[in-house]
This record gives C-alpha cells, structure tokens and sequence, in this order.
C-alpha cells in the first residue's frame, strides 16, 4: 500500500478495519505500516482523502519496449455492461497488449482438479474438513497470519491465476525471449493482491518481468476502445484472434460473484462466505472446531466477492447484475473434457508446493513472541488507560496501543486518558 501524507485528513478511519492491525498514525498524519500488510485494501475503502492507494503501475508505455501480454479476469468484464467479453480483450490488444490471456479456461481447469481433490479426500482423509479455497490470497494471507492452525485446511491446488502463468511461461513466451525480446506479464486486478509471490519462480531467463494493473487504472483508457469498437461496422480479422479462447460460458462470469467458484462444482457440502468481518467469524469457527461437516469454503474478503474489490471500476452491484446478465446470455457449461484434466492430475500439474511453513515465513506474523512478563505489563498498560479504543493515540485500538508500549514503540504518555489525569 502506498500512503500519500499530505492528502491525510487525520480521521484514522483506516486503524480499525485493518484486519492484521498493521497501520498506525502519528501527529495525525504520517501513516506507517508496522506489521505484515495482507493487501486485503480495506483501508482504500475507507479512505475519504484517497490518501491510500494500491502498490500497482499504470499502463504507460505498453508495448513500446517489450511484449505485454495481460492476464485477464473475468471480473474485467463486469466493469463493461452490455459488452461481450471478446470486445474487452480487443480493447486491451488496440491500448498495447500483444497477448490477451483469458482466465476462463483456466477456471474450469481449477475446478476440475478441485473436484478431485475433494473425492479422493472422502477416502485417504489427506486433508482435514473443510478445505478451504485458496482462489483469494488475501484469505491465504489472512490465514497464514491469524489462524496459521488452519494452513493444513487450504485446498493444496494451483490457484487459477497461477495455472495461467504457468501455462504463458510455458508456451508462449519462449520464443520472444530466444529473439532476446523483453517480457512483461500484466495481471488485471481487481483487488491489490491477485499476484501471488508464493507462486513465482526465480527470476531467471524464462521467469518475464510481473507488473499488477489496476483494473480502475487502465479502465479509463480501455472504455475509449471497448466505445469505439462497439461503435465499428466490423473489426480486422488479424486482430480477432484470442488465447485459449474468450469467456464463453456463464460459469466463468459468475467466478466474480461470491458464491460463483462453487457454484458449478460437483461438490456435495458447500459454504460461500464473503466479507472480511464474516470471513474472520468464519475462520474463528473453523479453529474452534465447528464445520467439519462441511467439505469445502469459498471465501472472498470483499463483499459480493471479486465484484468487490477495491481497484474495480463501478460499483460492484452494477457489475453483479452485468455478470447476472451475461449467465443468462451465455448459459452454464463446461467445454474442457474431465478425462484430459485427470490425466494431467495424475501427473502432479495442479499440485501446489505452498506447505504450511512455506506460508507462514511469507505472510506470518513477524513481530517476538510477547513473554508472560510482557503479557502481564500490557494488562497493567491497560488498567491504568482504561481507554474507550478512541484510536487518537495512533494504534488501531486500546490493546495494541498498550503491546505497542511494552514492545518500546510508543510512550504511555501518547494515550490522551492518561494526558488528561
């Protein structure tokens, strides 16, 4: 996240929704992040100054220098109501893209493997109930950070995103790379964090440059074309071709919707939850024990799911009633043949290698461990503020501001409770 000082009004309404309490304030203006940011974007809703904003690039120079090649969402094609999908990706290929990767294919690819994951796991037991989806890092990341006992539960299978990396990395930019031509991977974004770093491999001759776009960022340039080529008699056959086909199916539209990844999944027992305060509750529930009889949870951090994501372009029930739309148009179906899918199953191609240690170096919490002394000295800082968790003090809430005393990285007299006695 990027904080822009001199646009901060002071309101701190960024302290309290930060799930991992990373943000503090000081002299009511300079915001700093001080424990590991998931990049959920929380913070840029709240903002009513845009003093927050996402760490992604703007689409400048495309393709001057090198081969851009955007990997595309379907979320991209909520944003354009009353346009297929097809004229969304010629409009990215006229604003410089040379490629144009669909994610769709990729989408029913996940859900296959998914599938049979979840229908060996009735058998061996492998993985405890209920598995969890890792289709949203931030879930992941949530995760990693504050129910690392729940690592175990995340679904051990490629994220769709990273499928379609793979596959570029594989088969397509190989060629530009042996004539010595710079590679540039764009993922479109709908939130800060759908690149996955826990995904990438070394940079190396064969691992191009990875940049995230928001998706607000590059629409103003992209409705222009998307505009233009709605308004054209008829477009160049040259410029028509797609990778891996467009969206074609209203199964992959829905993905954007909260409840859409398991929407069409063959899977008996099923929850959808969306909403960071509902995904936390969530997640408490799982630790204690609770939906064991549950075999598998999509959770999305945003409401109304990737339709929600802070870097998307119009308002996400605008874009749900679009997806709506382009479900009934298209219709539901699959058109990927599950024996290709399970023979490549077999093979080990979707088996991630993001093992529970692996994540929690990533995303876990960083801070020492408090000691029983330092416990002990936080619920005396605590009895003699006696605070209402005003956040005038820079901390999120009374007890953070309290670990924050104790840890040495603020003074008890910051507290205005005790300023005032």
């Amino acid at each position: 996240m990027h904080f822009e000082k001199d646009l901060c009004a002071g309101r701190g309404t960024c302290l309290p929704v930060c799930p991992t309490k990373a943000i503090r304030m000081k002299n009511k203006k300079a915001v700093r992040i001080v424990e590991q940011c998931i990049g959920c974007g929380e913070c840029i809703r709240v903002c009513r100054e845009s003093a927050v904003s996402a760490a992604t690039e703007k689409p400048e120079m495309l393709g001057e220098d090198h081969i851009a090649i955007a990997l595309v969402s379907p979320v991209l094609y909520a944003q354009f109501p009353g346009v297929m999908p097809k004229d969304v990706l010629l409009g990215l290929r006229q604003m410089g893209f040379q490629h144009t990767i669909d994610m769709s294919y990729f989408l029913e690819i996940f859900q296959y493997a998914t599938e049979e994951f979840i229908r060996r796991n009735r058998k061996s037991g492998q993985a405890p109930w209920p598995l969890i989806s890792p289709v949203c890092p931030v879930v992941v990341r949530l995760i990693a950070f504050k129910f690392p006992s729940l690592l175990p539960n995340v679904l051990p299978v490629l994220r769709p995103v990273a499928l379609m990396a793979r596959e570029v990395r594989r088969n397509l930019i190989t060629e530009y790379l042996d004539k010595g031509q710079e590679v540039i991977l764009y993922y479109i974004n709908p939130c800060p964090t759908k690149k996955d770093p826990s995904c990438l491999p070394p940079r190396s001759r064969s691992a191009p440059a990875e940049v995230a776009l928001g998706i607000n960022d590059i629409y103003p340039q992209l409705i222009k074309h998307v505009e233009e080529i709605k308004a054209a008699d008829a477009i160049p056959f040259y410029q028509t071709r797609f990778e891996y086909e467009t969206c074609a199916t209203g199964n992959a539209s829905m993905w954007g919707m909260s409840g859409g990844e398991i929407a069409d999944m063959d899977i008996d027992r099923s929850l959808a939850v969306s909403g960071m305060e509902e995904t936390i509750h969530y997640l408490e529930k799982i630790e204690m024990g609770l939906f064991q009889d549950i075999e598998y949870i999509e959770f999305r951090t945003c409401r109304e799911g990737c339709l929600g994501g802070a870097l998307n372009a119009i308002d996400k029930y605008l874009a749900k009633s679009t997806v709506q739309k382009m479900v009934k148009q298209f219709g539901l179906g699959r058109r990927l043949h599950r024996d290709n899918i399970l023979r490549m199953y077999e093979k080990g191609e979707f088996q991630t290698d993001k093992d529970p240690s692996k994540l929690t170096s990533l995303f876990g919490a960083r801070k020492k461990a408090l000691t029983i002394e330092n416990i002990q000295k936080i619920e005396k800082v605590l009895q003699m503020i006696k605070g209402t968790d005003c956040t005038a003090c820079g901390a999120p809430d009374c007890r953070t501001f309290a670990e924050d005393v104790v840890r040495g990285e603020a003074k008890l007299n910051e507290c205005l409770y005790i300023v005032d006695t």
